[in-house]
Parts: C-alpha cells; sequence; structure tokens
C-alpha cells in the first residue's frame, strides 16, 4: 500500500502497524512523535494503530545534546 511519510510516498504492506512502520524505518519509538492524518498518536497505541493505503503520516524525532 502507498502511504505519505514526511511528506514523501513511500511503500508498506499491508497491516503495517504505526510502530512496525517505526521499526521499518529503524525509527525509535521512545524519541518519536507520530502525527497521523493530522491527528498525533499517543505513543501507547502504535502498535494496535493500524495503517491504510493514503495515509499521511508525520514522524518527528527527538535528539539530546547541548
Amino acid at each position: 500500500m502507498k502511504i505519505i511519510l514526511n511528506g514523501e510516498q513511500q511503500e508498506c504492506p499491508e497491516g503495517t502497524t504505526a510502530e512496525k512502520l517505526l521499526e521499518l524505518y529503524k525509527i525509535d519509538k521512545n524519541r518519536a512523535a507520530v502525527e497521523l492524518n493530522l491527528q498525533i498518536v499517543p505513543r501507547k497505541e502504535l502498535s494496535t494503530r493500524m495503517l491504510k493505503d493514503a495515509d499521511v503520516l508525520e514522524v518527528v524525532t527527538f535528539v539530546g545534546g547541548g
């Protein structure tokens, strides 16, 4: 299925959850915020939020430092 991830069209397998998408792109879920179709996905829902064809996601990662 096709999704939009951070403004770019991407392919992902049917049945992919938001958490699985983060794993596919090697993004630490504890250092990321996920917006799905203009709504923030609570971290506790990442493993159950199923993605659908044409979903639009924005993923922001947090970087520490000083």
